[in-house]
């Protein structure tokens, strides 16, 4: 990712209402989980830290990024510890590491992205859990992926068939952003269209009463997804899989 993208997440990732919100559906996601005390916990690909301090609230949490701009701004946060790496080939930490692996948004900028799954995987403690963000949709593909190197984007059966090789099982899939999904999609195809130059309309914070309009209305579906439920379609998916537990 190019640095001045991340100088605009790490001004914006604790205000805009789209990291705020998908926090929300996360903290819901990962509360369903049932966690052990004082787990051990990996953001892969932690980017400036968006997440890292959602994080800290069920376990133990190291960072993994492979860009020290972006580290240095991880290392700001609290209780954390930050590492240097890349997926899938250099991943500092020893197998069966972790109970839980989270890989947000990052996984569509990966170009071998089974084989980093299957590397995340093997530092994945029998019975960890791993959890996967990605955007939704490839015609859907914006100068917002562009900018953020991204190869694809995913519907749930694609994202499954990377996932599954690895011998992890799914557990629990949905689409995100629902909401906010038929005027996303006719924005940007109008734009494809005429051919109208993008903005990375994550960049930028909007009016207050816009911003907590779009965070409430967002915020519902963590709601819908922290009962279990699956959304049929969104602008992001959200994935989370297993590695079998030792039989006794």
């Amino acid at each position: 990712m190019d640095h001045q993208n991340y100088v605009t997440m790490a001004e914006v990732q604790d205000k805009h209402w789209w990291f705020r919100a998908r926090r929300a559906i996360l903290r819901r996601t990962l509360a369903r989980l049932k966690l052990p005390p004082a787990a051990r916990i990996l953001d892969a690909g932690c980017g400036t830290g968006a997440n890292l301090r959602m994080l800290t609230e069920f376990g133990q949490v190291w960072g993994m990024e492979y860009d020290q701009f972006a580290i240095d701004f991880a290392n700001k946060i609290p209780k954390t510890t930050i590492a240097h790496g890349f997926l899938p080939d250099d991943i500092p930490f020893a197998s069966t590491t972790f109970h839980l692996v989270t890989v947000l948004d990052v996984l569509s900028c990966i170009e071998s992205d089974g084989e980093a799954i299957a590397a995340l995987a093997q530092r994945l403690a029998p019975g960890g859990w791993l959890v996967i963000t990605a955007p939704a949709f490839d015609f859907l593909f914006s100068s917002h992926d562009r900018a953020s190197h991204h190869y694809r984007r995913y519907t749930i059966s694609r994202l499954i068939a990377a996932v599954e090789p690895s011998g992890l099982e799914v557990r629990f899939s949905s689409y995100f952003n629902t909401a906010l999904f038929l005027p996303i999609v006719m924005i940007r195809l109008m734009k494809k269209w005429l051919r109208l130059l993008e903005g990375d309309d994550v960049g930028v914070i909007p009016p207050r009463w816009v911003n907590q309009i779009l965070l409430h209305l967002f915020k519902l579906e963590s709601g819908i997804i922290g009962w279990g439920w699956s959304l049929p379609f969104g602008v992001s998916v959200l994935l989370v899989a297993q590695k079998p537990p030792i039989k006794k």
